[in-house]
């Protein structure tokens, strides 16, 4: 059995902390605590997290959520102890108390949760599947998960929009997907959820932006493994060959 404490969420931004804010005190914390899972990337290697807050607004942005973490085998037990204030600097946009649980290495499988907030403890369930991951809590007013569900980004994905006025003879989805298929991306549609960077409706593509009235969204996702610069290079190209056209592309999946 191992026991770890929260580590503290940072952001880049460092500046001075407005002593004239009184803090919480470091046993205060208000409910319900929110669990989410998050996935990000470094390289080819997936990384996942289980982030916790509660719903306080603070004075600094960087207060952290007391936790004690314990897991046993396929057991994982948070205990919520109070806020943590912030020592040697603090963000001073305000923010709820965070805690953040590095869980990359666990396999696949269903974990039983032991969730206490306080007095007050529950159960729930993290299930990791090749392609997504469940949470659930037996009691929200104790511990709520708002995205119960978080489909993973696949490798390789290219994805995004164009937003213009132009019609459909001068910009079309099939226009842009045919100069994508040319730079050997190929066009792809995904199981519908919640991702990481966007949320793929019932078609299989991503939801559109809102444009402004009269203006249309050309949704593109593709498989590619290429250079991520040859990507940019035709955007730049076709915004600047199109006036009117305003593509943008995500490549950060490549």
């Amino acid at each position: 059995m191992r026991l770890h404490y929260a580590a503290l969420f940072s952001f880049l931004l460092l500046t001075g902390c407005d002593t004239d804010v009184a803090p919480k005190p470091a046993d205060d914390f208000v409910g319900p605590i929110q669990v989410q899972a998050l996935e990000s990337r470094e390289g080819q290697t997936r990384k996942l997290y289980l982030n916790f807050q509660d719903q306080g607004q603070y004075a600094c942005s960087n207060y952290g959520l007391g936790t004690r973490y314990e897991r046993a085998n396929n057991q994982l037990n948070f205990a919520f102890t109070g806020v943590v204030v912030p020592s040697g600097f603090c963000l001073t946009s305000t923010g709820p108390a965070r805690a953040s649980f590095d869980i990359s290495e666990f396999g696949a499988g269903t974990y039983s949760l032991r969730l206490q907030a306080g007095s007050r403890s529950t159960t729930g369930t993290l299930e990791i599947q090749k392609d997504l991951l469940r949470i659930t809590s037996n009691d929200p007013s104790i511990v709520k998960a708002p995205l119960p569900e978080l489909r993973f980004m696949p490798k390789n994905i290219v994805w995004g929009y164009a937003t213009t006025m132009l019609p459909q003879a001068q910009a079309s989805v099939s226009v842009l997907r045919d100069s994508l298929q040319r730079l050997g991306a190929t066009p792809t549609t995904l199981t519908p959820g919640v991702y990481s960077q966007f949320t793929i409706a019932a078609n299989g593509l991503p939801e559109p932006p809102q444009v402004s009235a009269g203006a249309r969204a050309l949704l593109l996702l593709a498989n590619y493994s290429g250079s991520p610069e040859r990507i940019q290079a035709y955007v730049k190209r076709a915004n600047a060959a199109t006036p009117g056209l305003n593509l943008w592309l995500n490549t950060s999946g490549i």
